[in-house]
């Protein structure tokens, strides 16, 4: 049997051309820059703990259970702390505020250790860039085009009796007014005399956490 010159093909025409070759490896690449991106992101989520409980605050604070030996807060004394939130920024597991979590940790931990919640009196106090978290809903939306990610947890911290005071100065400084501030939120001059009074009162400063 013989081939005609017109049917006849060559190693040539078997041969995959330059633009084929070129879209065979985008298309490879494409795909090793999506599993990788599948990998990242599935890396950068974070594993709750199924030991962690929620005793007050739900969503955010989480305690793990101790066993019966370990030293706890009295359950008849008067607890008084407040918290500094200076900082917008989150923690490194979602968009929650690490103060604002270290706030709701304490009270979970209260309520783990069976202490009434009306013998803890806690007070966050809002200064510096820490006073966007203060803002109402709709101050925030418009400086950042998208919802308070802390705004069910502050509610939650308001019904769990938490008195929460915002700086004056801080909030001037940013060109804000006291009609920007959410409902609930008391404005102090400014931090640092709202501070005083408190250590005055007989509240303590608790510190930040380790990361």
């Amino acid at each position: 049997m013989t081939y005609s010159k017109a049917t006849a093909m060559s190693a040539d025409d078997l041969a995959p051309s330059p633009i084929r070759r070129t879209l065979a490896w985008s298309g490879v690449a494409l795909l090793l820059i999506a599993c990788a991106a599948v990998i990242a992101f599935t890396v950068s989520q974070p594993h709750a703990d199924a030991r962690l409980t929620y005793p007050r605050i739900h969503g955010a604070g989480g305690v793990l259970p101790v066993g019966p030996d370990a030293l706890m807060p009295s359950t008849v004394a008067e607890h008084r702390l407040y918290i500094d939130v200076d900082s917008d920024g989150p923690t490194r597991d979602n968009d929650i505020n690490v103060r604002l979590h270290t706030a709701a940790k304490l009270l979970n931990l209260y309520a783990l250790a069976g202490v009434p919640n009306d013998k803890v009196h806690m007070v966050v106090l809002f200064y510096g860039r820490g006073v966007d978290l203060a803002l109402s809903d709709k101050a925030y939306r418009q400086k950042f085009g998208h919802s308070n990610p802390n705004a069910s947890l502050i509610s939650q911290l308001h019904k769990a009796n938490v008195k929460m005071v915002v700086c004056g100065q801080a909030l001037g400084h940013q060109n804000f007014v006291a009609s920007n501030v959410r409902s609930g939120m008391t404005l102090a001059l400014s931090a640092l005399t709202a501070r005083e009074e408190l250590q005055a009162a007989g509240y303590g400063e608790v510190p930040k956490e380790a990361e």
